[in-house]
């Protein structure tokens, strides 16, 4: 075979080694890339990390805890939902002991968030008792004016910590709050939220 032969049939087998190195990168690595360059942009996508986080306080905000104690089998905290009432945590706890006085205990009790409950004992002078012996962990029950309260005051709220507090603060700054159902604007309090705020704010 002539050198001139030889030279054409090398030029050949580089050009095609190079043709199917080229389309197998194409396809394996460069596709690769392309894909998770694809992923990385869903995933970035602000509205849908928006919409799950909205999807997680949501659920944070389902959690409610009440504190029973005094003639209770268990005493401690527990975990309550939307709707249970007073008897309800009452069975939840192991149900009242024997030296329960449960005379002025209203069973149908709406339990909410943060709730302390003490029971007293049939011995106990009930006129020093506040509220027919259901006790609420705050001492006072006036609302919370999203308008003018400071920080502490609003994280006073069930599931307002500082964060939530601080974007309230700031959204007000720029708009005034006209009615308890503003506070849906600001970012990070929903539908369920609200619903857990409405009987304890004012503007």
């Amino acid at each position: 075979m002539s050198d001139d032969k030889k030279d054409k049939v090398i030029y050949l087998l580089a050009v095609l080694i190079i043709a199917l190195l080229a389309k197998s990168f194409f396809q394996g690595s460069l596709g690769n890339f392309l894909l998770k360059d694809k992923e990385v942009e869903i995933l970035e996508d602000p509205s849908a990390q928006e919409t799950i986080g909205e999807d997680l306080e949501d659920e944070k905000v389902l959690e409610k805890k009440a504190y029973i104690t005094g003639e209770i089998r268990d005493p401690g905290v527990y975990i309550v939902s939307e709707d249970d009432r007073l008897e309800d945590l009452i069975n939840m706890a192991g149900g009242l002991t024997e030296n329960a006085n449960d005379k002025n205990l209203n069973l149908a009790l709406k339990i909410e968030d943060q709730m302390k409950v003490y029971i007293p004992n049939i011995n106990e002078d009930l006129e020093n008792l506040e509220d027919d012996s259901i006790n609420l962990s705050g001492d006072s029950n006036e609302l919370v004016n999203i308008n003018t309260a400071d920080k502490n005051e609003l994280m006073t709220l069930p599931n307002v910590g500082e964060k939530r507090a601080e974007a309230i603060i700031n959204y007000r700054k720029d708009h005034r709050f006209e009615s308890i159902e503003d506070i849906k604007n600001v970012t990070g309090i929903g539908d369920k939220f609200f619903e857990s705020l409405k009987d304890l704010i004012t503007v």
